[in-house]
């Protein structure tokens, strides 16, 4: 990205952890990458290539993108124009939340079956838009829209991602090993976490690990372990008063310089900024 760009986040209040994030970018490019929310994503102006699992996909107005934590993708624009992007980043409480909502009863889905998705539908993008909108600092909407909007764009989202299953995947590390590895992460992420370590938790050498490792989650381990860490570092921002130098002794770097490089390079932000929602 250039200097021209701009990326602002939003930490919004009664609605347990959710930001918005609103780019407006001259250079779109998104290398592989991955979230621990959920990320519902709205181009507003421009065309965005995005690839996930091997297979792209263009998107622009009236599409919502819509995926989970841990998929790893990535994403860039299509022509000159200036991108604008806003994307909703829903924590899994507050998803499981609303799905309870739609769905009230012992039938009620986990937001584990729910897929990565690309939906053409113009009015529900519209109806997020509208939603991005109640929900800015300068907004006059009342509570109860804002609540009304929330829970009428999440029922109908999650009426389209209905017809779109999870499927298994079959090569690389299972759910349950890749569940393990991350287990295994969070809990020593302030540590130096070792190759030899990983490859032991799953019973394979050191190559065999890389080679799974990365078919199955489309990133090196030590690429995956910086977004986990950074990740990390963003809950932290968010929930905790804790100093920068703390955060970043938490997750897992070495000195705040190296943790602040990283943040604006993953991030397009300084820690900061991403604090206080500039």
């Amino acid at each position: 990205m250039t200097s021209k760009s701009s990326i602002r986040y939003q930490h919004i209040e009664n609605f347990q952890g959710l930001v918005i994030s609103e780019a407006s970018l001259s250079l779109l490019d998104f290398q592989p990458h991955f979230h621990l929310d959920f990320h519902i994503g709205l181009i507003t102006n421009g065309v965005f290539r995005q690839t996930h699992k091997g297979q792209s996909m263009d998107f622009s107005q009236q599409h919502i993108c819509f995926m989970p934590p841990g998929e790893v993708h990535d994403g860039r624009g299509v022509g000159n124009e200036r991108h604008q992007l806003t994307t909703f980043r829903v924590p899994p409480t507050l998803l499981q939340t609303a799905l309870l909502d739609k769905y009230p009863d012992s039938l009620t889905p986990s937001i584990e079956s729910l897929a990565p998705a690309v939906i053409h539908h113009g009015t529900l993008a519209q109806a997020f838009s509208k939603l991005s909108h109640a929900l800015k600092p300068d907004s006059q909407a009342n509570q109860l829209y804002k609540d009304s909007l929330w829970t009428n764009v999440l029922a109908e989202l999650f009426t389209l991602l209905d017809k779109t299953p999870k499927q298994e995947s079959h090569w690389g590390l299972s759910d349950q090993q890749l569940g393990q590895l991350r287990d295994y992460c969070d809990s020593h992420l302030e540590q130096k976490i070792t190759l030899d370590e990983l490859a032991h938790l799953t019973g394979l050498t050191r190559f065999q690990f890389i080679r799974h490792f990365q078919k199955r989650t489309g990133l090196a381990p030590h690429a995956w372990l910086l977004r986990l860490r950074l990740e990390r570092a963003c809950t932290q921002l968010k929930d905790t008063k804790n100093s920068l130098t703390d955060i970043a002794a938490n997750v897992g770097f070495y000195d705040q310089s190296h943790f602040h490089r990283a943040f604006k390079k993953a991030y397009q932000i300084a820690p900061s900024r991403y604090r206080y929602g500039a």
